[in-house]
């Protein structure tokens, strides 16, 4: 496990090995940013600095060190007992909190739980219990918390003497899309390291070392909705999101007559797929959950969909990600006004927000699907006939 792995985060590279150097890491970092850009693996490899015998100082290529944003990367030689125990998952002072620990736990009440969130029993027993114990190879201890946005408020609480007074030679990590989603209290005993989306042709090129049976268009599409992430390339893939999209398009645009935007039903069907493939991935997320990230995973595709009629109608020169149904995209767009497109996509992400703040799906979804066809009324049937 190595830093030298996590490339294209020049920022959070800078930041932390500035304050290697000046011998001032923070005891305790929020490491926010998309999903699959490299959070866990930056903070895994350092831990395995910190963890190593005998650290070394890297030279980074000319032609990567703008990818890295330093010229010496200081990081864990790889070679040795403890940088190999680190790669392992087998490193006694290397501590990966997540909240299916529950199962783990000594009191089977808390075993029995579904690991919706991290609770407070989890992070007390595996945080702040063993943070005061001696680390067992007499370096240091690196705690790594996943998903740490779901952490309880108790949880959170009871964390914060831990982060305001740890003891030496001790670094907690808490991995987050935003530092806003946990309590000003925590973020205040932290410090923040920013990761940024990875460029688009860096995704295309993981995502096809993955998948060697993806088609040249299959992989730009795939790349290009990941949104600069490579896991969520990986997860689309996985859940066959681009047939998910053909059957979207469908709906938006149908090759006869007017979009059905008041039949919730198709939408509430192919959202009901996604939400499906949801659960089978996280047994632990509750029903409501699943469902509004599958209903979350389709207005992403709505929303790509409009942005790309906006570029065609206003005559921008950025290629649609739906080019595999231009067609019908030249077609919407000559029958909308790029200002009817920007409202749709607008409107999308307001649809977005509102089911962050746990609004009614199904109502989100009428409502949503009400307000395109209004924006869409200048659609007809003859703007949406074959060609």
């Amino acid at each position: 496990m190595s830093l030298a792995e996590v490339k294209h985060q020049a920022h959070a590279h800078r930041q932390i090995q500035r304050a290697l150097r000046a011998g001032r890491l923070p005891h305790a970092c929020i490491f926010h940013g998309p999903e699959g850009v490299g959070r866990e693996m930056f903070a895994r490899g350092l831990g395995a600095m910190l963890l190593c015998e005998r650290p070394i100082e890297r030279k980074i290529k000319e032609a990567e060190r703008e990818s890295f944003g330093v010229d010496l990367l200081l990081e864990g030689c790889g070679a040795c007992e403890d940088c190999r125990a680190v790669a392992s998952d087998a490193h006694p002072d290397m501590h990966l909190i997540y909240r299916q620990l529950n199962r783990e736990h000594p009191d089977s009440t808390v075993r029995k739980r579904k690991a919706i969130d991290i609770s407070v029993d989890v992070l007390r027993h595996f945080v702040i219990d063993r943070v005061g114990l001696t680390p067992q190879r007499g370096r240091y201890k690196v705690f790594v918390i996943r998903e740490a946005e779901r952490m309880t408020i108790a949880a959170q609480n009871a964390l914060l003497k831990t982060l305001e007074e740890p003891p030496g030679a001790t670094l907690i990590v808490l991995l987050v899309p935003s530092p806003s989603v946990l309590l000003p209290t925590t973020q205040s005993r932290s410090q923040a390291v920013r990761f940024d989306p990875l460029p688009t042709a860096f995704v295309r090129e993981k995502l096809a070392a993955h998948r060697s049976d993806l088609s040249g268009e299959q992989l730009n599409w795939y790349a290009e909705m990941a949104g600069g992430s490579i896991g969520e390339a990986v997860q689309g893939v996985d859940d066959d999101l681009a047939g998910v999209n053909g059957r979207m398009v469908d709906l938006l645009a149908p090759s006869k007559g007017i979009p059905p935007y008041y039949a919730t039903k198709p939408w509430e069907e192919l959202a009901g797929e996604l939400a499906d493939r949801e659960r089978q991935r996280d047994s632990e997320i509750s029903d409501t959950e699943a469902t509004r990230r599958g209903l979350r995973g389709l207005l992403k595709l709505a929303a790509a969909w409009y942005a790309d009629v906006l570029r065609i109608a206003a005559a921008n020169e950025i290629e649609p990600v739906n080019r595999e149904h231009l067609g019908r995209l030249k077609v919407v767009a000559g029958a909308m006004r790029a200002t009817d497109a920007a409202s749709a996509v607008k409107r999308i992400a307001e649809a977005e927000r509102q089911i962050d703040l746990n609004v009614n799906t199904q109502l989100c979804l009428e409502t949503l699907l009400n307000d395109l066809g209004r924006i869409s009324r200048a659609h007809s049937p003859k703007a949406h006939s074959p060609s």
